[in-house]
C-alpha cells in the first residue's frame, strides 16, 4: 500500500529527509529518518512551527490532548522551535522530500537516530501547497487511515487491505456501520490460500465473521510476493501470533479492533505458502507475468 519509488531510488532505514521549498534553497521545514527501508512518506523527526510566527499555544494545547505529551527543541539563536513528532507525508507531496539538504546533516542525523525505537507519540500529515509556497500539516489523530488507503476505499467501496504499522500488521476492515456493530462480539475464522494463476501466485487471506450462521460475512485480502513491502509484510505475518482486524464504518473512521489468534501452525503454513509463491512466480516467463491480472482473471472467475 506504500508509495513506490520512482525509478531506481534506494530508501534505507535510518535516512536522513528534509522538507525543502522548491526555488529557496536554504528553506526547509522539517527533517526526519525513514521509518522503514523503501518509504520516504515515513518519517520521524521535527516539524518546524514557530515560523512565520510562533505556535499558537492553543494548537500546541490540542496536541496535548491528542497524544498525551509532546516535546519542543530551540532551533534557532532567536528561540524558534521544532516539535519532534512522525511525518506522514502524502502522495502528491513526496517529491518536495529531498537528501542531505544540509552541512549539519550527519549530526542531525545521530540526533534523530534514537527516535527509531522510540516513536513519538505526536503524528502529523503534511502536504507542499504550491499556491501559498510552503508545507501545511493537519494532526493524524490515532488510528485515522492515511490518505492513500482512504482513496483506495472511496474508489472501491467496502473491503479488506493489510497494512503494516508500529504493533505490526493490520488488516483493516471497512463495512457499513450495520455490519460493524454486528461483528463486535463474534468469533472469526481466518484461512491462507496460495492461488497459482497463469500471470502470477496469489496469496490470500479470507477472514470469515460469523455474524449470521447462513449468511456470515467474508473479507477477504491479496497479497503478492514479488512486491518488495508486500514480501515485508507476509515475513511479519508468518511470526505473528496474533491477527488484529481494525474496523472502519460507513464515514471510514475507526470503529474498535478485534484480535484473534493466529497458530503456529498457520505462521509455518504461510511460511512455506511464501516459498510456493516465490518458486512459482520465479517459473513464469518474464513477459507474461502480471499481479494484476491474476487477481482481476481470479475475481471475475471465483468472486
Amino acid at each position: 500500500m506504500g508509495e513506490r519509488e520512482p525509478g531506481k531510488e534506494t530508501i534505507q532505514r535510518g535516512e536522513l529527509f528534509f522538507l525543502t521549498h522548491p526555488g529557496s534553497e536554504d528553506i526547509f521545514s522539517g527533517c526526519g529518518l525513514a521509518i522503514k527501508q523503501g518509504r520516504k512518506n515515513l518519517l520521524v523527526g521535527m516539524l518546524m512551527i514557530d515560523q512565520p510566527h510562533p505556535a499558537d499555544p492553543a494548537w500546541l494545547k490540542h496536541v496535548e490532548e491528542v497524544f498525551g505529551e509532546y516535546q519542543l527543541v530551540p532551533i534557532t539563536v532567536a528561540g524558534e522551535r521544532m516539535l519532534v513528532c512522525q511525518i506522514v507525508i502524502e502522495d502528491q507531496s513526496i517529491g518536495y522530500i529531498r537528501r542531505g539538504y544540509s552541512e549539519k546533516a550527519n549530526a542531525i542525523q545521530s540526533a534523530l537516530e534514537p527516535l527509531l525505537d522510540n516513536l513519538p507519540n505526536p503524528s502529523f500529515i503534511l502536504r507542499w501547497n504550491d499556491e501559498q509556497k510552503l508545507w501545511q500539516s493537519r494532526i493524524a489523530y490515532p488510528n485515522e487511515l492515511p490518505p492513500e488507503i482512504l482513496n483506495l476505499f472511496r474508489g472501491f467501496g467496502y473491503g479488506c487491505l493489510t497494512v503494516e504499522t508500529d504493533i505490526g500488521v493490520v488488516h483493516v476492515c471497512h463495512a457499513s456501520d450495520r455490519d460493524v456493530a454486528g461483528f463486535q462480539d463474534k468469533p472469526v475464522l481466518n484461512q491462507w490460500q496460495l492461488i497459482k494463476m497463469p500471470t502470477a501466485p496469489l496469496i490470500r487471506l479470507t477472514l470469515t465473521i460469523q455474524d449470521q450462521p447462513r449468511n456470515p460475512y467474508r473479507f477477504e485480502s491479496f497479497l503478492n510476493v514479488a512486491e518488495a513491502n508486500q514480501e515485508n509484510v507476509l515475513a511479519q505475518l508468518a511470526n505473528q501470533d496474533r491477527l488484529h482486524l481494525a474496523f472502519y464504518g460507513d464515514d471510514l473512521q475507526y470503529r474498535y479492533t478485534k484480535i484473534i489468534p493466529h497458530s503456529i501452525q498457520q505462521w509455518q503454513f504461510l511460511d512455506e505458502m511464501v516459498m510456493k509463491a516465490k518458486k512459482y512466480w520465479d517459473s513464469l516467463p518474464e513477459g507474461e507475468r502480471d499481479y494484476e491480472q491474476a487477481k482481476a482473471d481470479f475475481m471475475k472467475r471465483f468472486v
